[in-house]
Formats: C-alpha cells, structure tokens, sequence
C-alpha cells in the first residue's frame, strides 16, 4: 500500500505537442520519453456499491502486462491528490481480489461483492501516455502527457490531461512546475479523476446536494491537525460545487459557493488567536480577489433566491415576472463569466498557492517556537474558550435587548452564522443528541433573521413598480414576535459544552 501524491491539470489537445517541447527543453527531458498505450476497465457491482464507498476498481493493460489497481478517494486539494492506492501486476485481465495488499481495502472490496453481487466492467479509459521522470534538484517527478477517450457503450469523452506524480524528494518541486505549467500554458487544476467522469458517462448521474456538516475531530486531536481538517473540509464543499457548476450552473449551486467562502472565513478569524494573521495573509488576499470575481454572480443568485422563496411565503406578483426574467438573463451572463473566470491562470495559480500552503503547512514558517508548541496542543480546550467567547459576545447583545427591530437582528447575523461554524467546527467533541438540540434554536433563529432580506426585497421590488402590500408589514411583525421567543427558548438552554 502507497499513498500517491500526484497533480493533475488538464489541457487543450492542439496544447499537448508544445507542452511536451517545453518539459523536455526545460527539464533535459529530449530523448528520455516513452509512449505506452494504456487501456483501463474499471469494475464495479450492479448498483455501484464500490463508488458510493469511494473506491475505484480497474486492471490496466500496459503492453502484455496487467495491473490491478485499487484506490480510495482520498483527499484532493486543487488539482493536488492523496490517495492510498494498491496496485499489484495480475498474470491476466481477470480480476484477483487476494492479491490487494491492504487488508482494510481489501475487506470493503468482498463486502461490496457480498451486498451486491460480483463485480462486472463498467466503463474504458484508452489513452496514450507519453512518460517522462524528470530528475530535479530535491525530487523526482513522474511526468504523464495523457491523450485518448472515456468510452461506455458508444458514449465518449475526450482524455487531454498532464499528470505529474511525486516519485520522491521534496514536493516542492511538484508544485514549482505545477505553476510554471499553468502560468506558460493557461491549464487548470483538475479535482475530478479519469473514474469520476467515467462514472459520469455510464451511469445515470445523482446529483445531491452536498451540505456542510460537523467536521469529525477527537478531543486529542493537535490544534493543528484540527485545522487542516476543517480547512479541508471547507475546501472540498467549494470543489463539489465548482465542479457541478462547471455542467450546469443552478441558483443552489452558488449559493453553496458563498456558503463555502463564509465557512473559510470563519475559520480563519477562529484560529486566528493560533495561526497569526500574517502568516494567512497571502491566502486570505487570494480568496478575496476570488469572492471579488463571484461577487456579482452570488448577488444576482441571492436575489433570484429571495423572490422565489417569498413565493413559499404567499408573496407571489405577476408584476415581478419582467424582475424575475431580467435577473435570470443576468445571472446566465455572470454565470457564464464566472465559469470563464475558472478556467484562468489567475484563478487556478490561487488555488495552487493554497494547496501548496495546506500541504506544506506554510503557516509555520515565520512561527515562533512558543506558537509552534500551541499548535501541538489538544484541540479540546480551545474549542471551549472558542464557544465559550462566542455565547457570552451573543448574551451581551441579544439576550438583554427586549425589543430588537429587523435592522437590529440584521446587524447581528454575522455573529450568529460564525457561532453556528463554529459549532460545526468543534461540534464533534462534545455530545451529538445535546448538539442537536442546542443548536436547532439557533438555526431557526437564523433562519427567520433571513426571511427579513427576502421580505425587504421583495417590498423594494414592488415600490418600483408602485405596488405597496401590507402584509409585508405583517408578516414581519409575526417574525419579530417569533425571534423574541426564540431567543428567549435559545438562552434558556444549557449549552452542550458544559
């Protein structure tokens, strides 16, 4: 069992012959390539089991030899891949389970079988590799210029990728080309393997909806490990859905984007008393030029949300449709600049920078020795005086005021979905039934805090057209009615960290 650690970024297929001139002019790589035509069946039962458990199945043929090959999904960060893998040469194409090395892998692999019968081929991946191992100053680096097609039953997807594998040494060398890749070429960090979009093409595709959840910590865990955990997390919630609007760009899915950025802010502001802010500020400055580049398309997503949510509420003009188609032309034409946007250097060297900064844990490097030694303790007592701090920040300002107007409530959103990260952040170390209950007042608070947005829209949109409707009016007089109790139930309860 190895763990890979491999980039990859794809390209334009008119690209691949200059590419493969440059690597050789630059890395003394002229005379040392090979060409080998792979071709790849990957295996899965009837229903897919081995997918949802995240673990890819295939034997590659590579001239006369075959290789069996089992992953695990591993961590991906920008283009950067983690996975365990288990590949072991087989005498033919027949499938050997007995031979995967780990035995854990190996374990999920027959309990897939038995739950859901025999593995059978599924989908091809046939491509030509041109290999090269360049020799650097700190590293080896395994260099892949990959051209061929997914195929699944007459259905095809074109193959046009560069894969550069870590071999050994330092990994700062994988990232170093990695960047003069991207800067010389405009290629784009790929998240998504040749499994991923194989699966796509063969079988009809579920799209779910994926939600940001409590991150699974251990109350032993180092402050460190804990924050690369929860950043990786929040980075992998921006992959899903970066991925799923680069096929089809929905309302939801850039909700979700603006979703991912709060929680990296969040994040950021809660470690910050570990992790000083010059040691984040040339990531922070990166997300910030990112967010600057979605701003208008998550303004226009916002606003397409508000209108149609006010219909759930009975708020439904005929006089709002021209508002509403308007908006929908705008959001297609930001959408489409924003996914534009995506396939830049510029946006993908930031994602690079920051899977550089995560892997290589650069924050450390201007660290006093004192702050390096808090970073190894326990997450534990931080995550208290982190919850702690927040509650009594929320007492001062909320539970006191009795009589508190939208704009009052409005002001203190900020505070309240930073508390509920964080509460994501550490929930895991503390009991899940008190968790639960402790935070669903809090949501619905927040949740009702939100309707105000929407109402005071919708009230603007209509003054536009001259249409005044009291019921707005109403309406938030039964929300300010619901928000007093609310807080009163919410302050009343025992937080689940004590």
């Amino acid at each position: 069992m190895s763990i890979e650690l491999e980039m990859k970024l794809t390209a334009q297929p008119e690209q691949l012959s200059d590419i493969k001139i440059w690597l050789s002019e630059q890395l003394q790589l002229r005379g040392k390539w090979q060409q080998v035509p792979l071709i790849n069946t990957y295996y899965d039962t009837e229903n897919h089991r081995l997918r949802e458990m995240k673990i890819g199945l295939r034997v590659r043929r590579s001239g006369e030899r075959y290789i069996q090959t089992a992953k695990s999904e591993g961590r991906v960060v920008g283009g950067l891949s983690q996975r365990n893998e288990s590949e072991v040469e087989i005498p033919n194409a027949n499938l050997d389970l007995a031979l995967v090395e780990d035995p854990y892998l190996q374990i999920l692999l027959e309990e897939a079988q038995e739950e859901d019968g025999s593995f059978r081929a599924l989908f091809r991946t046939d491509f030509d590799r041109k290999l090269a191992l360049a020799e650097l100053d700190d590293c080896q680096i395994e260099i892949a210029i990959d051209s061929g097609e997914i195929s699944h039953k007459g259905e095809n997807a074109a193959i046009c990728e560069i894969e550069l594998e870590l071999i050994a040494g330092d990994p700062k060398g994988l990232f170093e080309l990695s960047d003069q890749l991207i800067n010389n070429f405009n290629l784009v960090l790929s998240s998504e393997s040749k499994a991923e979009r194989g699966y796509r093409l063969s079988c009809e595709e579920s799209i779910y909806l994926k939600r940001l959840d409590v991150v699974p910590l251990t109350a032993k865990s180092p402050a460190e490990g804990a924050f690369e955990t929860i950043a990786h997390y929040g980075l992998a919630h921006w992959q899903h859905y970066i991925k799923l609007i680069k096929r089809d760009a929905t309302v939801e899915y850039y909700l979700q984007l603006n979703r991912a950025l709060s929680y990296m802010q969040h994040m950021y502001s809660v470690f910050a008393p570990l992790i000083p802010r010059h040691s984040l500020s040339e990531v922070r400055a990166d997300w910030r030029e990112i967010t600057h580049n979605f701003s208008k398309v998550q303004s226009i997503a916002l606003q397409l949300n508000w209108l149609e949510n006010a219909k759930l509420y009975g708020f439904e003009y005929d006089a709002l449709k021209p508002l509403a188609i308007e908006l929908l032309t705008k959001f297609e034409q930001e959408s489409t600049n924003f996914t534009t946007y995506l396939s830049t250097a510029s946006y993908n060297l930031k994602l690079l920078h920051f899977s550089r900064w995560l892997y290589s844990k650069e924050w450390r490097q201007d660290l006093k020795e004192a702050a390096k030694n808090r970073l190894q303790k326990e997450i534990f007592p931080f995550a208290i005086k982190q919850l702690q701090h927040q509650m009594l920040d929320l007492s001062r300002h909320l539970k006191v005021k009795e009589n508190l107007n939208d704009k009052d409530y409005l002001s203190f959103l900020p505070k309240l979905n930073r508390t509920l990260d964080i509460g994501l952040f550490f929930g895991s170390l503390f009991d899940s039934k008190k968790r639960v209950k402790f935070r669903q007042n809090w949501i619905d608070l927040v949740a009702n805090i939100e309707l105000f947005k929407q109402l005071d829209f919708v009230r603007i949109s209509l003054e536009n057209v001259q249409i005044q409707d009291e019921t707005l009016e109403n309406t938030e007089q039964d929300i300010l009615t619901a928000l007093l109790e609310l807080r009163q139930e919410a302050f009343e309860q025992n937080p689940y960290w004590n």
